[in-house]
């Protein structure tokens, strides 16, 4: 289980911000992750934990309090350790959402809603099952280039409903493709009139990028780019092949 890197931030008082740099993260699983990210320092309400249940099965949530700043940054400190709970557990993403939400609820922790995407990666076959509250995407980007969004998988955001249901989709990975997951201060910089929520704009920079994980990060969060709210990239590829489960 590995907690978001440390990243060099720009000044808290900066408005608009610089970006950190990329992080590639060390894993267990043949699974490749980087991650670039962008908040004021020492808070924002981006975050995501990412747990690898040993099995070739890896789980990941990436989520975004509403507003971003010190406020953002409590509330996300809170979820925290119950998000590395309930990935431990194993459940499918959509049950792991539902039981985020419950447990939320229950303790009254949150005065902000927090949107959310829950993966679960089979690294062995390429199965991946997906569920959001609230969220945008994933996006795939396959090893020939072609590129999609993800859009299937609706929910509200967590905090505000009992007893909420999250629906699942699922789709299989071949060797080399790479699911990217991103909150909403990677699109907003790219809506346009048409388009609001920035994703054709964030689909031509997949399409666009090198196929590197790292690569894919930096073409959405470029180095020196100036962002007015919390951004986080997280870049999932899978390894050059395919291994074989063995039966237990």
């Amino acid at each position: 289980m590995l907690d978001p890197p440390c990243l060099p931030l720009s000044s808290p008082n900066a408005r608009p911000r610089e970006t950190g740099r990329v992080i590639e993260l060390p894993f267990g699983a043949e699974l490749r992750l980087a991650t670039k990210q962008s908040a004021e320092l020492g808070g924002g309400g981006d975050f995501f934990e990412v747990f690898d249940h040993g099995d070739g099965y890896v789980s990941t949530v990436v989520a975004d309090v509403c507003g971003n700043g010190a406020a953002a940054a409590r509330i996300a400190n809170r979820v925290r350790p119950l998000l590395h709970s309930s990935l431990a557990r194993g459940e499918s993403p959509g049950r792991l959402l539902a039981a985020l939400n419950e447990t939320l609820l229950t303790c009254g922790l949150l005065t902000r809603f927090v949107t959310a995407v829950a993966v679960r990666i089979d690294v062995l076959t390429g199965l991946v099952e997906i569920a959001c509250a609230g969220h945008m995407g994933p996006f795939v980007r396959r090893a020939s280039g072609q590129v999609r969004a993800l859009n299937g998988a609706t929910g509200v955001p967590l905090g505000l409903v009992r007893e909420e249901t999250y629906d699942e989709i699922s789709l299989e990975l071949d060797p080399d493709d790479a699911l990217i997951l991103v909150t909403d201060g990677i699109t907003d910089p790219l809506s346009t009139f048409c388009d609001p929520l920035g994703e054709s704009g964030l689909l031509r920079r997949l399409r666009a990028a090198p196929h590197v994980t790292a690569d894919i990060c930096e073409a959405l969060l470029a180095a020196g780019t100036l962002v007015r709210d919390d951004a986080t990239v997280l870049v999932m590829q899978m390894p050059a092949r395919h291994a074989t489960r063995v039966a237990a």
